[in-house]
């Protein structure tokens, strides 16, 4: 959805609810003798002393101790690129190697696989129902990300930590809030520009202690949405009304993405005008924001702004570690329809690449190879793509990229010598751009 932030709002009607506003306030803490006294906070429907400890998420920051030699999996490794795949990765890793598509032959050892390349070049393979249900019970999403709030498996007590943050604070009349429909947190309500408002959001209480996410490069967020832009922020103080650092992403209507929001990003911002000098402090998240409003920062508008009803779902909110590389790798080859495999892959979230082979052929390896982000023509080695599928897995050049490979024909166009993957890599994508 695309509209013109300049339009007449029909939701201009409507008066400024002064009990709204108490039940705020009260809810985040920002009357501070109020906020604490059980029959008031009750009254609203709420708990006294609005803080919340970090005990209720979903092992948000609990650093993880890896123990044992990292798992690789082999899906479909009967196949002409699998069995190279696990003849060459059986040098360095522990290997899964998994012939039958069907998951409970396999489900006991599940748990350690740590990465996996799923070789879609036979036809029980490259079945779209497949891909689907090994990309749902492989945990990968958590090994390149770390949970902070996982909406399929909710706090119990989600109401007392999310709550409703609209221009009633300042004499708006915008109206939202949170709830859990089938695995999933909508955010949604009426937003208006009514009353020289126009922003309606949801915020959680502080936390206590604050998060510690300094190991961490910054957040992924998982979200559905309406065509609307929205603004995640995070704080790092307790003030009620401090500094917030913003991040404005747009959605795509009614369908699922992933927005990774680096740290480095984040726009310090105090009432939707950006300051200088204020850094931001990972070690010390106290709360966290969504937020749709009329405006982006210092005045200017949001170009994808629409008064009236709005949803936006959230699946997950995770921090996402430094120098993540792909975790699943997809291998069909560029002959057969690949498409809704691709789709199904980009849209899992977990970080990924796509390698998709000209004709194969049982040719020795370590030829020079072509490596595009586009379609080519020729051959190639199965043993070549299957050292292409394994550096993948090993340099973050290759991350969340589809490549199409062939054997280099023209030596003076190759520029990185065999073996030199990051330069192959880096070469496919500065091409794209």
């Amino acid at each position: 959805m695309t509209s013109n932030p300049h339009h007449s709002d029909p939701y201009h009607s409507g008066q400024w609810n002064l009990g709204r506003f108490v039940k705020t306030l009260s809810f985040f803490g920002a009357i501070p003798f109020l906020s604490s006294v059980d029959w008031f906070q009750q009254w609203f429907g709420s708990r006294p002393d609005p803080k919340v400890a970090r005990t209720v998420m979903t092992a948000a920051t609990e650093r993880e101790t890896r123990q044992g030699t990292e798992m690789i999996l082999v899906a479909g490794a009967a196949g002409r690129v699998g069995q190279q795949v696990v003849q060459q990765l059986e040098r360095s890793y522990a290997v899964q190697a998994v012939i039958e598509t069907d998951l409970s032959q396999v489900s006991a050892g599940i748990e350690s696989v740590t990465a996996g390349i799923y070789c879609a070049d036979t036809a029980e393979w490259a079945r779209e129902q497949t891909l689907k249900t090994w990309l749902q019970n492989l945990n990968l999403l958590n090994l390149a990300y770390q949970p902070i709030f996982n909406f399929a498996q909710p706090p119990a007590d989600l109401e007392e930590i999310w709550g409703a943050l609209d221009d009633v604070v300042m004499g708006g009349v915008s109206e939202s809030g949170i709830q859990l429909k089938d695995g999933v947190a909508e955010f949604s309500g009426i937003v208006s520009t009514a009353n020289s408002g126009g922003f309606a959001s949801i915020r959680t209480r502080n936390f206590e202690p604050p998060l510690d996410l300094a190991e961490f490069d910054g957040i992924a967020l998982r979200v559905k949405g309406d065509g609307n832009r929205y603004k995640f922020m995070l704080r790092t103080e307790t003030r009620w009304d401090g500094i917030a650092y913003c991040y404005s992403f747009d959605t795509v209507a009614n369908q699922w993405i992933t927005v990774p929001i680096p740290f480095s990003a984040l726009i310090p911002v105090f009432r939707a005008k950006t300051v200088s000098d204020r850094a931001f402090d990972p070690a010390q998240v106290t709360a966290l924001q969504v937020m749709l409003s009329k405006f982006e920062y210092d005045g200017a508008l949001n170009p994808r702004f629409a008064a009236g009803a709005f949803q936006l779902q959230l699946s997950s909110i995770r921090a996402y570690r430094p120098g993540v590389n792909s975790k699943f790798v997809l291998v069909i080859p560029q002959a057969e329809p690949s498409e809704p495999l691709e789709q199904l892959v980009q849209q899992s979230g977990i970080p990924y690449t796509i390698v998709r082979p000209t004709q194969l052929t049982e040719t020795p390896g370590g030829q020079p190879l072509r490596v595009e982000q586009g379609s080519l023509t020729g051959q190639v080695s199965t043993a070549d793509v299957a050292a292409l599928c394994i550096a993948a897995l090993e340099h973050s050049e290759a991350r969340n990229v589809s490549l199409a490979v062939t054997t280099e024909t023209n030596a003076t166009e190759n520029q990185c010598a065999v073996g030199d993957w990051a330069c192959l890599f880096q070469a496919a994508n500065a091409k794209l751009a």
